[in-house]
């Protein structure tokens, strides 16, 4: 008779993807170890910012983006030429991209930034989001098996929800006296 362990991954009891606890808070799906309930955001800042009706500068923005209540937000904005990269906040975490040097020589994109840092949160993270409209970065978040979240679809509908600002549409009773 096979482990369990072993007889899970070859699909033979759960099925491909079935998940296997290996330690508390942790199952190991598709190989790979990662934890339960953890998702992590990236947000394309500069994408969002161009949205009608959504906040306008980068801590403006960070400030309306914090309180998120179920996982990390990363917020990255493409640095300005000649602006060194930065990495600060944890709530949301707001990095800056290199802008490369006073003719933008050696920059680095909010876009690469997110592809670069997608891989290792895809294999150590249960769910990952990105929050974009930019067409090629979608494509390249949905072959690493993350989520694609409109910007404005973002902003009118998941933001106010993940603070906990409005219902989660669950069904429950209201008292009288309310």
């Amino acid at each position: 008779m096979l482990p369990l362990a072993t007889a899970a991954c070859l699909g033979l009891l759960f099925g491909p993807t079935a998940p296997i606890a290996t330690r508390t808070g942790a199952v190991t799906m598709m190989g790979r170890e990662k934890l339960v309930g953890d998702r992590v955001t990236f947000v394309d800042g500069n994408n969002l910012m161009m949205q009608r009706k959504v906040t306008k500068g980068r801590e403006l923005l960070a400030e309306k983006l914090s309180g998120v209540k179920s996982g990390k937000v990363v917020l990255v904005f493409d640095g300005k030429k000649g602006e060194e990269g930065s990495n600060s906040g944890s709530d949301p975490q707001m990095v800056v991209t290199y802008g490369g040097n006073e003719h933008g020589d050696g920059r680095v994109s909010a876009d690469e930034w997110i592809v670069e840092a997608l891989d290792e949160a895809v294999a150590t993270t249960s769910e990952v989001q990105v929050v974009t409209a930019d067409k090629e970065l979608r494509r390249i978040c949905q072959r690493a098996s993350a989520k694609t979240i409109n910007p404005v679809k973002f902003w009118r509908r998941y933001l106010p929800r993940l603070k906990g600002l409005k219902s989660d549409y669950s069904n429950t009773r209201k008292d009288a006296d309310e």
